[in-house]
């Protein structure tokens, strides 16, 4: 989800027009169910095949996510992210990035720091199954998961003197369209 968003943002500044007037109404919301049924059948296979005892398969399901991870999805977000950042580096009326483009830009460096080196860990460990290595991966995959809430709530409340307010106010402050 998070390489759909940076890929649509990243298409909606490159061309505002098309997305505007041309881009289907509905094809951000199949693209994020494509993507969630796609990972509803991976934990599912996780689930068969690496938790009902057939692990002779368990590491061929899991490097293949890794392998989408790594190889597929990663590198279209950091792409569409770089793009986005030097295509409004470059434009002359914005000064400062929206609090959108900012989730987004932390949502990434942050998946890049904690949830990649779960990805190399299961490559790097096809063979050779180190244990502290492993924990320390799944330690930092779940800190990625949990981050991004704190994330939207410090930057929809940044910019005032301390955090006034609820939770839902600054998740408003964060996602609304200016």
């Amino acid at each position: 989800l998070l390489t759909a968003i940076s890929v649509e943002r990243c298409v909606g500044v490159l061309w505002p027009f098309w997305c505007r007037y041309h881009r289907p109404k509905l094809l951000s919301a199949v693209i994020c169910s494509l993507l969630w049924a796609l990972a509803c059948v991976f934990s599912g296979l996780v689930y068969f095949v690496c938790d009902l005892g057939h692990s002779g398969h368990c590491w061929m399901v899991l490097g293949t996510l890794c392998f989408l991870n790594f190889c597929f999805f990663t590198p279209f977000m950091v792409l569409s992210n770089v793009i986005l950042f030097i295509k409004l580096r470059q434009s002359s009326w914005q000064q400062h990035p929206a609090r959108l483009y900012t989730i987004i830009f932390l949502t990434v460096f942050f998946f890049l720091l904690f949830g990649i080196p779960f990805s190399i860990q299961i490559f790097l460990n096809l063979k050779v199954y180190m244990r502290f290595v492993f924990e320390i991966c799944l330690l930092l995959a779940s800190f990625n998961s949990s981050i991004n809430p704190v994330i939207y709530v410090l930057v929809g409340s940044y910019g005032k003197s301390r955090f006034r307010g609820s939770i839902k106010v600054a998740l408003q402050r964060v996602f609304e369209d200016r």
